[in-house]
This record gives C-alpha cells, structure tokens and sequence, in this order.
C-alpha cells in the first residue's frame, strides 16, 4: 500500500468509484470517520456536509457494508440516539487514515515509509481493533459465564472498552490498554468508577456482581499483578490470550 506501484496502493479508491456516484463527498465522510468523528455532528463539522442531509450518505455506506453504525451494549437500536460510525473493513480504515491525500509523500521516504510516518502513529491507530478483539475473546476467556452480548458502552465522559451483558446476575467489563508501558492499576480504578455508571441490572432481579478484565500489550505493574492474586473478580489478559481465545473458538 505504501509504494508506488504496490497492489493496493489506490484499490480502495478504485471500488469507490465503481459504487458511488458522488465519490468526492462520500470520501470526505469516509476520511472523517476514520480520522475520528464518529458521530453525525461531528461527521457534519468536519466535512461541511448539512447534518440533515447526512443520513443519506450514510445510509448508502452502511448498505455498501463499508461503515456500520455502532451504540453502546445495554441500548436499543430502535431506540437509541447515543450511535457512533465505524468503518467496517481495516484496510479502508487505514487507507483513508494514511493514504488519502497524501499517498505522493510515501514515495519520498522509500523504504524508511513505514518506519518514519506510519509507524509512530500505530499506537493511536490500533486501539480500536485491539478493543474488538478483546470483546470477540470474551465469549471463550469467561466461557463458564452466561455471557448473552458482547459489545462497548459509553456515556457522557465514561467509556468502557469491553462489557459482556449475562443472562444471570454477573456483568463482565474490561479495559484495553495498547500502549508501551505497563498496565497499572490506575487503569483498574478508572474501571470501576466507570461501571458505577452502566445502568445494568440483572434481568430476573437480584444485586448484580462484577467482573473486571485488563487486557495489555505490554504487561502488567506488581500492583496489578497483585489484585489480579488477591481478588477473584480481576483477571489480566495478554494479546497472546486474546488470541489465543479467538483461535480456540474458529477451532
């Protein structure tokens, strides 16, 4: 994607065109998205598209499967306003984040492309697949736990990276760290303050329990290590166990 005469250095662009009829607005939201604005007003500000005309763009992307509208676990599609947009295929996630616009300053750099513009911007870029890994590896990770639904949750300044809704009393959150350092509890704390805002509740009543799991790229700290000994609602994942997870169910 990176070269000049590489394979899939304008493919997105090519399928683009051969579906849309007004391709340069529709890469603009596709940009936008990529580049961060996930909600419709956001996606109106960036591209200056008029917000009551957006739905129409948006409804063809999400019928050509290239965006798809993602809510938080715990709401109602039907229902919901609290939606965000996502580009469904990660190489057009990538294209539009690196490529678009700005393909001919790849060709200056050679073969030091990757190293000197993509790769320091890998950590930023990553989280998002890094978080849906983690919830697909949920339903083996937690296999004993009636998990029902898997999927994030957010709501006003509270995210949370990965939640599993159960069909009993336990609800199964987690948070995603892919960064350098290490884990720390820090990152444990700022989840429970969180989940005190989830307003779940089991469906056949009852005081609901909590499950927290810390998924890293690059370990843990002791004192994360330790609550993981101590408690037995905190469990510590690599990336190797999200993996491993995945391979396990597609075996």
């Amino acid at each position: 994607m990176l070269t000049r005469h590489g394979s899939l250095r304008n493919e997105p662009e090519h399928v683009l065109r051969m579906e849309l009829t007004e391709p340069t607005r529709y890469f603009s939201i596709l940009e936008a998205i990529a580049g961060g604005a996930t909600g419709r007003n956001g996606i109106a500000g960036v591209t200056g598209i008029d917000y009551n005309q957006l739905s129409t763009y948006l409804d063809r992307l999400s019928r050509l499967r290239l965006i798809e509208r993602h809510l938080p676990v715990t709401e109602e599609p039907e229902r919901s306003k609290r939606s965000q947009y996502r580009l469904r295929d990660p190489l057009f996630r990538f294209w539009f984040r690196f490529l678009y616009g700005t393909s001919d300053r790849y060709d200056q750099f050679g073969e030091e492309a990757y190293e000197r513009l993509v790769e320091p911007e890998m950590a930023d870029f990553v989280p998002p697949a890094f978080e849906q890994l983690c919830c697909e590896a949920l339903w083996t990770l937690y296999d004993e736990t009636p998990i029902v639904d898997v999927g994030q949750w957010w709501y006003q300044d509270h995210e949370i990276d990965v939640v599993g809704l159960t069909d009993e009393e336990t609800l199964v959150v987690g948070e995603c760290k892919y960064q350098e350092s290490p884990l720390d509890y820090g990152a444990l704390a700022s989840l429970e303050t969180h989940v005190e805002e989830l307003r779940w509740q089991p469906s056949g009543g009852g005081t609901r329990t909590v499950e927290y799991a810390l998924f890293s790229r690059s370990g843990f700290t002791d004192s994360v290590h330790e609550a993981a000994v101590e408690r037995d609602d905190v469990r510590i994942y690599t990336i190797d166990d999200a993996v491993a997870a995945l391979k396990k169910m597609s075996d």
